[in-house]
């Protein structure tokens, strides 16, 4: 039995002591469990996380007894005995009764309640998770050594490793990123398990395998954790394409480093960093980067986003570089500019060399400069529209955008030729010289006779 950890300056958000208050006064027991607990004794905190609620609560009141309790509710989960509690700021806390894993096939248990605590945690994956805090009473459980394996830098399966696999092969990715969270080396039953259980990943959903890689990139040090993928095993189910990348073990390390340069909160750049080596052209590391991503089903806007992150990433800015460069490569980047910089600043960071520091300070400068004068960048910034263009004649079709896309590139050159005079009679200037008007009304309109 674990020794007794000074819990007394652990204090649960209002919105947990409201739920574990109200269970106990109901007369159930309420243990906090999950990952603040977990953090907590680890010693560690993750400023970047606090908005996420890692705060779950076990108890032995039933599930629809925990609905009759608390007036919002959400049913997370009541056939393996989980709901949703809402707190006043819409925050859900997760409510679970005690539980015994029945029947599992690797990714789904059936599930049976249980009478307490113990029963509840010898069925969790690792003994860092597999302890519990009441907060009415102050007792601390932790049946399997949890706290010592934390302080020993261990990660060690509870009971047999090879069942708690196979109950969930999902505890195969979940092992790798604790593992990589707190540095801990894995114990070495429960790695031979794990490396052999890698090969059941490509049972599991797509949206499980993207939300343990989600949470990898939202830690400090991404980079432990995603090359213990490589050294485990399991990269090959789901990415395939950054296994190629990993063939050269020292040159991925290297790489991987450069993700933990960016700060933990930019997960979307984390992994357009990730993703910038999948090919030398740009389109090409676009659509292996967009393959990747929709096989672990991200959202469109997440697509979107990563996928113009690869393309754009190279080439990148220099320092030398002339001011109708830099707005030409602020048009094309769009939006984007900023997490350009910060997934470029990674690998400066990884690399530690002044001079690319400063290099990269001075971009980022001559950049930021361009940015404060407000030059016109899209088509839409132009001192005349499409209506414009129309009004000189241009048919309605392409060649409108064709002709704005020409307007654009001047002004990039020369921001002062954005004026609607200027722009009208260069406009004129292209469709004479390109012969882009449509037929004059005066030479017989279609050209019937």
């Amino acid at each position: 039995m674990s020794a007794v950890p000074d819990l007394s300056d652990l204090t649960p958000p209002d919105g947990v002591l409201v739920v574990l208050s109200t269970l106990e006064s109901a007369g159930y027991e309420a243990w906090a469990v999950g990952g603040a607990l977990r953090d907590r004794i680890s010693g560690t905190t993750f400023p970047h996380r606090v908005a996420r609620s890692d705060w779950d609560v076990a108890t032995d009141a039933r599930p629809e007894e925990v609905i009759h309790l608390f007036p919002r509710t959400v049913p997370l989960g009541i056939e393996h005995g989980t709901v949703g509690v809402l707190g006043e700021d819409n925050t859900v806390y997760e409510t679970t009764t005690f539980r015994l894993d029945v029947e599992t096939d690797g990714r789904h248990a059936t599930v049976e309640f249980a009478d307490n605590i113990d029963d509840d945690l010898a069925r969790r994956d690792f003994t860092i998770n597999a302890m519990a805090w009441r907060w009415k009473t102050g007792e601390f459980r932790d049946p399997f050594g949890g706290r010592e394996d934390l302080h020993a830098g261990l990660l060690r399966a509870v009971g047999e490793p090879v069942e708690r696999f196979a109950e969930d092969y999902l505890r195969v990715l979940r092992g790798l990123r604790f593992a990589g969270r707190f540095d801990l080396e894995i114990e070495v039953e429960t790695k031979e398990a794990l490396v052999e259980a890698t090969a059941h990943l490509g049972t599991l959903s797509a949206e499980r395998v993207r939300e343990e890689l989600v949470k990898i990139l939202e830690d400090p040090c991404p980079s432990t954790a995603l090359d213990l993928y490589t050294e485990c095993g399991a990269l090959e189910p789901w990415f395939p394409e950054l296994t190629e990348m990993a063939g050269d073990r020292a040159s991925w390390r290297r790489h991987l480093g450069t993700l933990d340069g960016i700060r933990p909160h930019r997960a979307p750049v984390r992994l357009g960093r990730l993703l910038v080596p999948l090919a030398e052209d740009a389109d090409e590391r676009a659509s292996a980067a967009d393959r990747l991503l929709e096989r672990l089903k991200f959202s469109n806007a997440d697509r979107r986003r990563v996928v113009h992150l690869v393309r754009s990433a190279l080439p990148f800015v220099s320092p030398v570089d002339s001011s109708a460069h830099l707005r030409t490569w602020l048009s094309e980047v769009r939006g984007a500019w900023r997490d350009l910089f910060r997934l470029h600043a990674g690998a400066v960071r990884d690399a530690s060399d002044p001079r690319a520091t400063g290099a990269l300070v001075a971009a980022w400068r001559s950049v930021h400069d361009e940015v404060l004068d407000h030059p016109p960048l899209q088509v839409g910034d132009l001192a005349i529209s499409g209506t414009d263009v129309l009004g000189l004649g241009v048919p309605p079709g392409p060649v409108v955008g064709l002709l704005l896309e020409e307007l654009l590139a001047q002004v990039l050159e020369d921001p002062d030729r954005n004026d609607p005079h200027t722009l009208t009679d260069e406009a004129r200037r292209l469709i004479e010289l390109g012969s882009l008007a449509g037929p004059r009304l005066e030479d017989g309109g279609d050209g019937g006779g």
